[in-house]
């Protein structure tokens, strides 16, 4: 057996490094795992979790067949019969309780292969129903934000860290993401070399992080206030005179409505809320003003709290107020090789919020998604139209969602549901059926969508490492196979369907695209072993730097990256979309839009209930570099050394509560409670308990064996479905009320 060297897309986060990867095809055996230094960005850089790859090929508790309910527990089926199966279920489900019985939810995972990504739309045109996932849970804020204030969800500032003077972070932790709807690989290394040329950077979050760690200022802001402290540093800009639209001037409106809402939020008022002092707070209003370039990022910490959307709204605003926006060293909107995936835009006054409603809470949609709160009442809530059958894709909801007891429940409670995933877990338990997709290296990868948000434009393709396997499917062929068997379609006639849908809509966004092109020509003769890699050349070839299809020689093609397997750099990423890519009714950044000032009352009354009051003792999750997913948890390489599932607490709140170093602790907020060792650390201050999510429990009928023997707590037995942000109706998982006591203290008061 002779090891050979191939190299691969790393699929397990955004940042999408280039791998090398030993592999026998002939055996299938797979050897080291390591960092492509011809990788024109990542350079070789390589984290943990690439280690994911081999380690999942070796997992026990991996599916590798299709399983079907059989009384209590599964029995394996064949591919034809686990489709039929499945399709038929879904179908009975629409006959019995009409077309808005299904569900579909789309889990973190389905972003990370790209084929799957190409069936999405193609899927819920074939299967009707309503669709949520891991955007409602993470992201909703942040495209609330990029919807009203620039008019298109697809329009996603990124802070040209190459190139700034000034990093400002909120409740982000790039140096273990390698950011997040901000790719840049080797994000540590980024870090260092800003401050190297003289480069500042600040972050703002309840924990110090590893990003933390590296900055030269660190604000260790009370949960949840982070909306806070930006309209305090915004008033300052005002005040002071510190207001600079530079290239933007003439393209905003709302200027003096969004004067008006900050002067509400003094820093002096502010301080004692977010335990940060007004001496500081304006400083780093002034400081922020005053850089060369500037660029201020939020991220999940900013997202998840019960005011996300207004803390994700105001940070934008301290880019655009200081000039910083779509400025080079500032956020930059990138316009890749490949057009912008997550296009929802403003269509005349119509933006893409709140088109449809939920049954139940009149939940507003948000780029075609519906809040996860909302699908988990449309399950639990009798009537027409309620949910009874259900998809879920690559997703662990049980794990990842707020208030994990109703989700159990609601899930429990279906007539029917359809799993598409690699493991009997938390959630997929409770399926009718279970749906594995093969190995990843059985397929090409390229990339997609994170194209639309790197800080360089660098396109991957990889090809396949080991030959298909012809008892397994791919991702893609499965959604497939089961939206075919769902409408009665033959599959090969579906596969076209979805590949035309799919080239259709994003054919105005190709300018290399011939003028009046036959596309079904064009998918015919594209080069390619399957429909996702014949999509892909004709993107290559169509999009801004590609060959169009003979008019542009030496332009991208999929033949040209065989050429070049480590990928093709076309260098930085540039400023200078806007305000072209401006998509709001009147062409201009809309500072004052309806959704942001509605919600400001809303704050206040916060205020005005002690919400943010000193005393109470609040939750925070915590990202760490071997994990980012609840699947990642099972895998040797990714959770050996140290207990990670720790409850992190600071020495004073220790003292206080009479807690050491590795004690049970039981923390209780309103919809659950959790047992985990305690970890006294400075880490995090007065007030803030910090705790990883994603972490398993052993329940009944799920098998990961690895998972369950570490003792894991579910974080969101703990985060309570009831607080969310309200505009975007994202989950707020931090800033949650708990309570913190030592089990054994419970235990003794149980026993008396």
């Amino acid at each position: 057996m002779a090891l050979q060297t191939f190299p691969r897309i790393c699929p397990t986060c955004e940042a999408s490094c280039g791998l090398v990867i030993e592999a026998d095809p002939d055996s299938g055996v797979v050897g080291r795992v390591s960092g492509d230094p011809a990788h024109p960005s990542s350079k070789g850089y390589v984290c943990p979790k690439s280690q994911a790859i081999k380690a999942l090929r070796e997992d026990p508790d991996r599916l590798t067949r299709p399983l079907i309910r059989d009384g209590e527990g599964f029995r394996e089926a064949s591919w034809e019969e686990a489709l039929d199966f499945a399709a038929a279920g879904l179908r009975r489900v629409v006959a019995d309780h009409g077309s808005s019985a299904l569900g579909i939810y789309l889990g973190n995972p389905t972003a990370h292969v790209a084929a799957l990504q190409l069936v999405g739309g193609s899927l819920l045109s074939a299967m009707p129903a309503q669709l949520t996932g891991a955007a409602a849970i993470d992201n909703f804020a942040r495209n609330m934000v990029d919807a009203y204030l620039y008019g298109d969800i697809g329009n996603v500032p990124v802070p040209d860290v190459d190139r700034t003077e000034f990093f400002l972070i909120f409740g982000a932790n790039p140096a273990v993401s390698n950011g997040s709807m901000f790719g840049a690989p080797g994000m540590p290394g980024r870090l260092k070399r800003l401050r190297a040329r003289g480069g500042r950077l600040v972050v703002v979050d309840p924990r110090r992080t590893p990003t933390a760690e590296l900055a030269d200022d660190h604000f260790a802001i009370r949960p949840g206030t982070d909306a806070l402290l930006a309209l305090a540093m915004i008033d300052t800009l005002f005040r002071e005179g510190l207001v600079r639209l530079g290239r933007l001037e003439g393209h905003v409106s709302g200027l003096d409505e969004l004067r008006a809402v900050a002067a509400q939020f003094p820093a002096e008022r502010v301080a004692p809320l977010t335990g940060i002092a007004a001496e500081r707070i304006t400083q780093l209003a002034r400081d922020f003003a005053a850089a060369g370039s500037a660029a201020a990022y939020s991220r999940v910490g900013i997202n998840t709290q019960s005011f996300g959307t207004l803390g994700v709204w105001a940070i934008d605003c301290l880019n655009i107020l200081t000039g910083n926006c779509d400025a080079e060293g500032g956020v930059i909107f990138p316009e890749g090789s490949l057009p912008v995936f997550t296009r929802d835009p403003y269509v005349g006054d119509q933006p893409p919020h709140g088109r449809w409603h939920s049954r139940v809470s009149g939940a507003p949609e948000l780029g075609a998604t519906m809040p996860t709160h909302a699908m988990w009442e449309d399950v639990e809530t009798p009537g027409p139209g309620r949910i009874r059958g259900m998809t879920i894709i690559a997703g662990n909801p049980v794990l990842s969602n707020p208030n994990a007891g109703r989700v159990a429940a609601a899930l429990d409670s279906l007539e029917f549901l359809v799993a598409v995933d690699i493991y009997l877990n938390e959630t997929t338990r409770f399926a009718d059926v279970i749906l594995p997709p093969g190995d990843h290296l059985r397929h090409s990868e390229f990339t997609l969508i994170w194209n639309n948000w790197m800080v360089e434009d660098v396109i991957s393709w990889s090809p396949r490492i080991l030959p298909p396997d012809p008892d397994g499917r791919t991702d893609w062929s499965i959604i497939n196979g089961l939206a075919a068997r769902f409408i009665g379609m033959d599959e090969a006639a579906y596969d076209l369907r979805c590949a035309m849908e799919y080239l259709s809509r994003q054919a105005p966004q190709l300018p290399r695209l011939p003028a009046g092109a036959d596309l079904a020509g064009l998918l015919a003769s594209a080069d390619g072993e399957d429909w996702p890699e014949r999509i892909f050349d004709i993107l290559l070839r169509g999009g801004k730097n590609g060959d169009g299809f003979g008019s542009h020689p030496g332009g991208l093609s999929l033949a040209r990256l065989r050429e070049s397997p480590a990928g093709i750099s076309h260098g930085p990423m540039q400023h200078g979309r806007l305000p072209r890519a401006i998509a709001t009714p009147d062409g201009k950044i809309a500072l004052a839009a309806a959704p942001f000032l509605a919600d400001i009352p809303r704050l206040e009354q916060a205020i005005d209930d002690g919400r943010f009051a000193h005393g109470t003792l609040r939750l925070i999750g915590r990202r760490e570099m071997r994990s980012n997913n609840s699947w990642m948890h099972n895998l040797q390489p990714l959770v050996k050394g140290p207990k990670r599932c720790t409850a992190m607490i600071s020495p004073a709140d220790a003292i206080r509560l009479g807690i050491d170093e590795g004690d049970e602790v039981r923390l209780r907020s309103r919809v659950g409670e959790i047992t985990l060792p305690a970890r006294i650390t400075d880490e995090v201050g007065i007030g803030t308990v910090c705790v990883p999510h994603g972490w398993s429990e052993a329940l009944d009928g799920s098998r990961l064996g690895l998972a369950h023997s570490l003792d894991g707590a579910n974080y969101n037995r703990l985060s309570d479905d009831a607080e969310f942000d309200v505009p975007s109706g994202c989950a707020s998982f931090n800033g949650t009320p708990i309570v913190v006591e030592l089990a054994r203290t419970i235990a003794q008061q149980d026993a008396a």
